[in-house]
């Protein structure tokens, strides 16, 4: 049953919506020039050593990277596991399950997709050449596209980045208004329909450690909860 509360959030969100779709991309172009930025192409961003570098990916994204064969860069969003060379990727997992719902089952219970990462934490289509240069650069995500900014609450902000204060042309700017744009309404339409689509597990609780140790698991399956209702998603282990 649709709950009263889940209600009240869709009827916030849609408000917000409305209230989105009536921001004026020249007065968000005008503040973007007064910030300025111009991309240093240093690459921290992509970064794990840098700090929280995870790419939750929109619908348009999604789409953008299957449409380009890129379907497998597609992977549930995990918690932000910090670069741990000497630890695999099963035992990490579970050090980090605590901040996932895994039902009874075992499956683990997450929001939304992002971008896959390497072993190492860094993004997997960063050039390891010195270069910085994105592999993906013509599809990438729009996160991507738009950073350091991001608009929340109809308010335009921006995330730490060494590019910030540099002057940007008009034409720049504008085209960064218009694809962040784009990026908030498709973020609050997808957040619509993950609300009105979600379905609780009746057999789920929180934090529940696995018995098994990871050399043991061959896989772990997820339930991944986004705009298109639930669906599972497996990541194969000790390969």
């Amino acid at each position: 049953m649709f709950s009263d509360y889940r209600q009240r959030l869709v009827n916030e969100l849609k408000e917000e919506l409305e209230a989105a779709v009536n921001i004026s991309c020249e007065d968000l172009a005008s503040q973007i020039r007064s910030i300025g930025f111009t991309c240093s192409m240093c690459g921290k961003c992509c970064r794990r050593s840098c700090g929280d570098n995870r790419v939750f990916l929109t619908s348009s994204d999604i789409r953008s990277l299957q449409d380009c064969s890129l379907d497998d860069a597609v992977i549930p969003m995990l918690p932000d596991m910090p670069d741990m060379p000497d630890v695999s990727f099963a035992d990490a997992l579970h050090e980090y399950a605590r901040e996932l719902e895994v039902d009874s089952q075992g499956r683990y219970h997450t929001f939304g997709w992002m971008l896959k990462r390497k072993a190492n934490g860094n993004c997997s289509f960063i050039g390891e050449d010195g270069s910085n240069r994105c592999g993906i650069y013509g599809s990438r995500p729009m996160l991507c596209g738009t950073y350091p900014f991001y608009i929340e609450c109809g308010k335009l902000l921006t995330s730490e980045c060494e590019g910030l204060g540099k002057p940007i042309s008009d034409e720049d700017a504008v085209l960064l208004a218009k694809g962040l744009l784009d990026r908030y309404v498709t973020e609050l339409k997808d957040t619509v329909l993950l609300y009105e689509k979600f379905e609780a597990n009746d057999g789920s609780s929180p934090n529940i450690p696995s018995s098994k140790s990871s050399s043991d698991v061959d896989e772990v399956i997820f339930v991944v909860h986004d705009h298109n209702g639930n669906s599972e998603f497996a990541i194969k282990l000790n390969q």
